[in-house]
């Protein structure tokens, strides 16, 4: 046992792994019932891949879910309860792998078939999204609005908005590069860093690759977070992940508008430069040249903006 500063501690298991090629980062709170099994499937789905990995649980649980992890062969980072995105922040210094696959600790996805992850990373991916779109959705794991409107929905507005093509936005199992979740410099502490990092990775041109997975249902009489936390968590979730849309989408809501003001500004700037233009009733004159000089000025400020 590791005493480490930032109010975080490190468990290693006597079975550690020295040099792993993939880190497996998982949060967990209360995960008690399904952690053994889950990590049974991580020590699988490695063997299957061909590729040493280290299991590391990001814990802020109450239950013993910490002591199974250790039993089961996975390193623990206990932190204090503060949020899923801060769960990876505090992470992030003590991962050892190159390639970093993300998920949950429920079981809902089959860690089992980390293969896909890992063959895209070797095709050169830098960011590897699991898509249940192109996997499958077990009878009864995701509520219909999830399924038939709110997942849906919320991926065809990132992608309008950022010129994106992700078929799952929402889904929790997702691979990145150390290297590239190092420069993303994730600032979020919920729900929004899941959107946060899918709009980074667009705003970063990372090498993006879709893969395939299996959603399965809730094992054991678990209950989802959403559940446990009623029926307006889902909408709660769905709203920060929106919001986190508008504030990182500088490109669609600076960008294109300064474009529009410019070129309007151009079109009552550049007419009237050889004398007044006449349409119908309305003459454009040097007062107009001027309002498109406004335009022009808010137009390249905008689009100053929207590439700090």
């Amino acid at each position: 046992m590791n005493s480490l500063p930032n109010d975080v501690e490190l468990l290693i298991p006597s079975s550690d792994t020295d040099f792993p090629e993939v880190s497996i980062v998982i949060p967990a709170l209360n995960e008690s019932v399904n952690i053994a099994e889950f990590i049974q499937w991580c020590h699988l789905g490695l063997s299957e891949a061909g590729v040493t990995g280290e299991i590391l649980i990001v814990d802020s649980s109450t239950d013993a879910t910490p002591e199974i992890a250790i039993n089961s062969g996975a390193r623990v980072l206990k932190c204090p309860k503060r949020g899923l995105g801060r769960a990876y922040i505090d992470a992030l210094p003590y991962i050892r792998g190159k390639w970093v696959i993300m998920g949950d600790a429920d079981c809902t996805y089959d860690f089992r078939e980390l293969k896909h992850f890992v063959d895209g990373f070797r095709a050169g991916g830098e960011f590897v999204m699991g898509s249940r779109w192109k996997g499958s959705i077990e009878k009864g794991a995701m509520p219909p609005h999830h399924q038939y409107f709110g997942t849906p929905v919320t991926t065809w507005i990132l992608n309008r908005l950022y010129g994106s093509k992700f078929s799952d936005i929402h889904c929790g199992m997702r691979g990145i590069t150390k290297d590239a979740l190092l420069r993303m410099q994730l600032q979020s502490q919920s729900w929004e860093y899941a959107s946060e990092m899918v709009l980074k990775s667009v705003h970063m041109r990372l090498h993006t690759v879709e893969v395939p997975v299996h959603f399965l249902k809730d094992r054991n009489g678990r209950l989802s977070h959403h559940r446990r936390e009623g029926w307006w968590s889902p909408f709660a979730a769905a709203w920060i992940n929106l919001r986190a849309m508008f504030i990182y989408g500088s490109d669609f809501f600076a960008f294109w508008p300064g474009v529009l003001l410019t070129v309007v500004g151009l079109l009552l700037c550049l007419p009237p430069t050889f004398g007044n233009v006449t349409i119908s009733a309305l003459t454009f004159s040097t007062f107009w040249q001027l309002l498109g000089m406004t335009f022009v000025a808010l137009g390249l400020v905008e689009i100053g903006r929207a590439h700090v």
